[in-house]
């Protein structure tokens, strides 16, 4: 690292003249800070840094402080694939396949949009590979079963990974020293199905068994499942993963502090959703904004192979909202808390030291699993009667307040059935005046949790607002 008090051009000490955009290196005065900037640290500079400690590993902090709406970054993917079981994918520019576009390469016999993706960046080189084989996979559109997945597209991602390796070690290189959790993932199913399915194709049916062994090919992987971020397109029908060098190295944090997209190139664009002080850590969420906390650990765990310890899981209470928590049965006043939110096993407890109640995990845990499972229960097509019913229900019982989790995904699924473009809802310009006041309502309650869960310009803050701005504007013509 260079040494932020001389400077980065002659050598002398400096006198306070210090890169604004990144506050890691400094100049004697003006022109050397040009010449630098024109030789190389237009290059270079950056308003975060790469870190370390023992509990996160590898993560960004910032070096100054960063405005909200202020991009962060914007990098390509290193690899780029379908996910581990797919609906029939375009190789080369990954959209989803239907009865009007589905081909089949010409070459290697991959489903494919048409002959202009053949030759993708994307798929050139593993087309090469798989002709040379002359191996065809058995995925076929199935009109009866369009949204049927298969299990073959988990070879895509390892095979690149491969190519890679050939193409560019160094690159490669980067890819092998991100987190794969491979020792935990060995006693899960998903473990078991990847391995029969990847190791065998790739090293028995492609013939790479000397440029891959079976752990090179499970810890990639594992490097995917670990750190992939999922890809979703609609207006172009792609929904994919995708591996980045940075966006690995992010922290997550249930209450994160920025928000993504992705461009037109598949480039991952990370923005500041709220001001990010000097030192902060930056972080994203892979969590749910909605789910309580022992849901996001216990999915976090799952999925990612760590259990989260953010502010946001630290606190019994989560930021006030009381998301997990139910109104006592015996005092009828207070709220039942986790001893330990940071516990599985914890008991949880009325909040008022007064009241005695008291109950165990798995008690806590049944109860909410049944309130998931009458959620479950809807239809995917299911109108909005059906959940105003059961937010009904859930009004009508002591337990539940207004802010309970269970609540709040009813509300919100209310909310994008009156306009929001999903199955079973109704299309915004045919909602009566009372249904666009009651999605007016909703989205105002919604907002406030969402001004403490995540506040700026979170994606949940954004679309409610969104939503908010739409149900309004449509009121105006009625």
């Amino acid at each position: 690292m260079a040494n932020v008090d001389v400077c980065a051009v002659c050598g002398i000490p400096a006198a306070g003249q210090r890169c604004s955009g990144c506050q890691q290196v400094s100049y004697c005065g003006k022109d050397h800070q040009r010449q630098h900037w024109k030789q190389l640290h237009r290059k270079e500079c950056r308003c975060y840094k790469v870190t370390h400690n023992s509990t996160l590993g590898r993560h960004l902090v910032a070096t100054r402080s960063i405005r909200s709406g202020e991009v962060i970054f914007r990098e390509p993917p290193i690899i780029v694939g379908p996910k581990t079981a797919s609906v029939p994918v375009c190789l080369g520019c990954h959209s989803n396949l239907d009865a009007t576009k589905f081909n089949n390469c010409q070459h290697c016999g991959w489903p494919m949009c048409g002959s202009s993706c053949e030759t993708s960046r994307y798929h050139r080189e593993e087309c090469r590979l798989l002709a040379a084989k002359s191996y065809l996979p058995q995925i076929g559109f199935d009109e009866c079963n369009p949204g049927k997945k298969y299990s073959a597209y988990c070879t895509i991602v390892p095979l690149r990974a491969i190519l890679l390796k050939r193409r560019n070690p160094q690159l490669w290189a980067k890819v092998v020293s991100m987190e794969s959790h491979l020792e935990t993932r060995k006693n899960t199913p998903l473990y078991a199905a990847i391995r029969s399915n990847l190791v065998p194709f790739v090293r028995g049916v492609l013939g790479l068994q000397t440029e891959a062994s079976e752990e090179e090919l499970m810890v990639v992987a594992g490097i995917f499942d670990t750190n992939s971020f999922e890809i979703r397109i609609p207006e172009k029908s792609i929904k994919i993963r995708a591996l980045y060098e940075l966006g690995a190295m992010m922290a997550h944090c249930c209450q994160p502090n920025t928000k993504h997209y992705f461009d037109d190139e598949l480039n991952l664009v990370m923005i500041a959703a709220v001001d990010i002080n000097k030192e902060e850590m930056i972080s994203i969420s892979y969590a749910q904004p909605l789910q309580a906390t022992i849901q996001r650990r216990f999915t976090i765990k799952q999925a990612k192979c760590f259990e989260c310890c953010c502010h946001r899981c630290s606190d019994s209470t989560e930021f006030r909202t009381y998301a997990g928590s139910i109104v006592c049965p015996q005092c009828s006043k207070s709220m039942v808390v986790a001893v330990n939110p940071l516990d599985f096993r914890s008991d949880w407890r009325c909040e008022d030291k007064k009241c005695s109640y008291r109950e165990s995990a798995q008690q806590y845990i049944t109860r909410n699993e049944a309130f998931r499972a009458e959620i479950g229960q809807l239809s995917c097509g299911a109108g909005p009667d059906g959940y105003e019913y059961l937010l009904g229900r859930f009004q009508s019982t002591s337990l539940l307040h207004p802010w309970n989790t269970n609540v709040l995904q009813v509300k919100y699924a209310i909310t994008q059935l009156y306009g929001g473009g999903v199955p079973g809802g109704i299309n915004l310009q045919d909602l009566s005046e009372k249904q666009l006041r009651r999605k007016v309502e909703l989205c105002v309650d919604l907002l406030e949790v969402a001004n403490q869960l995540e506040p700026g310009m979170s994606p949940f803050r954004t679309k409610l607002l969104q939503d908010l701005r739409d149900a309004l504007e449509a009121m105006k013509s009625i």
